[in-house]
């Protein structure tokens, strides 16, 4: 089995405080981690561990994958409107392999309803909508490993779906671990738990169960309303004029009777 990180014997200590002690485990390519445990854990030190942005007292990790982060919120005092400071992100990874496009961010703002925010202040943005930003500054360098602290807190039910959607789809060539306070997460697209109070790693679900449809509509030229792209993975253009949707199989007959609550035909509903 290919590993995206592995970490072995990790301590971390501060203040000769005792935060992580004796932690050892193997995060597999390509797997959506949740880590968990109760308040004061050490389930953001962890996360910090594995970006590398601090490094521990005892033990070693070894990662040679590119490396995003998103932070549990982003700092207060940025004085620059949603387009200008995605903009201002990826530009920094411009000349970097695989860097998101204009075209890019800008279907990321569509999928995340964040369009119609471009021009205002981070400063005035409310919680859910500032972690939207704080999602999508994280996708924006297409790195390897993708690793969220807390992603869903101030998210709204629709956006968390489309999130957890999304994740499932770039699951298929990433890495991902997160943390979550609500562990609903568990239960549909994590593959692997790393729990801290009890210092266990262990699979929850093959991703090979996790199921996929497409669905193929025709291009009206329009953007699909929220209540549609809720239960969308992935969107795609394909021949002949036809939208080609990804969607969790267990968000399939949602999407189905979305699109046909919207007067939308289907051309063709199949398994991937």
């Amino acid at each position: 089995m290919d590993y995206a990180i592995k970490a072995t014997n990790i301590s971390k200590y501060y203040n000769k405080k005792r935060i992580i002690e004796n932690l050892s485990f193997n995060i597999p390519k390509n797997a959506i981690t949740l880590i968990k445990g109760q308040n004061g854990v050490g389930k953001s030190i962890t996360l910090k561990l594995l970006t590398q942005l601090i490094t521990p007292t005892y033990g070693d990790i070894d990662c040679s994958y590119t490396i995003s982060y998103a932070p549990d919120t982003l700092p207060k005092n940025i004085k620059l409107t949603v387009v200008s400071y995605l903009n201002y992100i990826r530009k920094l990874h411009v000349n970097k392999r695989n860097y998101i496009d204009n075209e890019g961010l800008n279907h990321l703002m569509e999928r995340f309803n964040l369009s119609s925010f471009r021009n205002t202040p981070l400063t005035e943005l409310s919680k859910g909508t500032l972690q939207k930003v704080n999602i999508i500054q994280c996708l924006l360098n297409n790195t390897d490993i993708l690793i969220f602290d807390e992603p869903f807190s101030g998210l709204d039910e629709a956006t968390e779906q489309t999130f957890i959607n999304y994740l499932s789809e770039l699951a298929h060539d990433k890495t991902i671990i997160l943390t979550a306070h609500n562990h609903i997460i568990e239960n549909t697209i994590v593959t692997h738990v790393l729990n801290l109070n009890t210092k266990q790693f262990y699979q929850v679900h093959d991703k090979k169960n996790i199921e996929l449809k497409q669905i193929l509509i025709p291009n009206q030229k329009t953007t699909l309303p929220n209540e549609i792209q809720q239960y969308i993975a992935d969107q795609k253009q394909g021949e002949h004029n036809i939208i080609a949707l990804t969607a969790l199989k267990t968000n399939s007959n949602l999407l189905i009777k979305s699109l046909i609550d919207h007067n939308y035909e289907i051309i063709e509903v199949k398994d991937l």
